[in-house]
């Protein structure tokens, strides 16, 4: 999800500065896939050589209509037992100029492509139909936002009333 978070927290850090609440000057923002001992670098390898292989050969029209019939067709999916058993994790680093680091953390249970994709889906648009007055800027803020400028704490306090965990805290997540 890199390609796609990054320019949506880069358009937040520009609408804030513009409404003169800047992250900071220095603020830049980076996304990374975090794998375990023992072996990260080999597992950090065969995922990204299996996903330029995989990629590569996408890029074939006639390999693209071989695999045709063994991908997912619509309308099919996961069963409900695999999208209730599935969870997702994500780790989030911060480090001030001055050194100084906080941590946070995104997590629930159930699958994230179906259940936790959904859960933020529906708590966004009930932050806009039913607590319009206390979002970020009020009612009168409008145009292309994201979810931090559009729809901030209101959005947060939502997810986790809906047990989704989301904790920022310096020092009970240790940083390497």
């Amino acid at each position: 999800m890199g390609p796609v978070n990054t320019r949506i927290v880069r358009r937040s850090c520009a609408l804030y500065e513009g409404w003169q609440e800047p992250y900071g000057t220095n603020f830049t923002y980076q996304e990374y896939l975090k794998f375990d001992q023992p072996l990260a670098w080999l597992k950090a390898t065969g995922v990204i050589a299996g996903l330029a292989l995989f990629i590569g050969v996408l890029q074939q029209r006639q390999v693209r209509s071989l695999l045709q019939p063994l991908l997912p067709q619509p309308g099919s999916g996961p069963s409900e037992q695999t999208m209730n058993e599935g969870w997702f994790s994500c780790e989030l680093v911060g480090t001030a100029v001055d050194g100084r680091k906080v941590q946070g953390l995104i997590r629930d249970q159930g699958d994230p492509g179906n259940r936790a994709t959904v859960k933020f889906v529906c708590e966004s648009a009930l932050s806009l139909a039913l607590q319009t007055d206390e979002l970020p800027g009020g009612p009168t803020r409008g145009g292309i936002l994201t979810p931090a400028t559009g729809l901030g704490d209101v959005l947060a306090k939502r997810l986790r009333r809906a047990g989704m965990t989301l904790d920022v805290n310096p020092s009970r997540h240790p940083v390497d």
